[in-house]
């Protein structure tokens, strides 16, 4: 389980809003694959989420 603040989670949810429902799910985990095992702050967050918006939209989150 990954614990996030309110602030890292309006992160996650604001760059998840712009994706089509059936992707967010895809989105979420991608954002959670990236955030284990790594120290847990906004800068963090944002990234990984950045990174898993990419991945999602991209398709390579199928292909995993």
């Amino acid at each position: 389980m990954i614990a996030l603040s309110d602030q890292q989670l309006e992160i996650v949810m604001s760059l998840a809003q712009p994706l089509p429902r059936w992707q967010r799910d895809q989105f979420l985990q991608a954002v959670a694959r990236r955030l284990a095992g790594v120290e847990v702050g906004d800068g963090t967050v944002h990234a990984a989420a950045v990174a898993a918006q990419r991945e999602v939209v991209n398709g390579s989150a199928s292909r995993r």
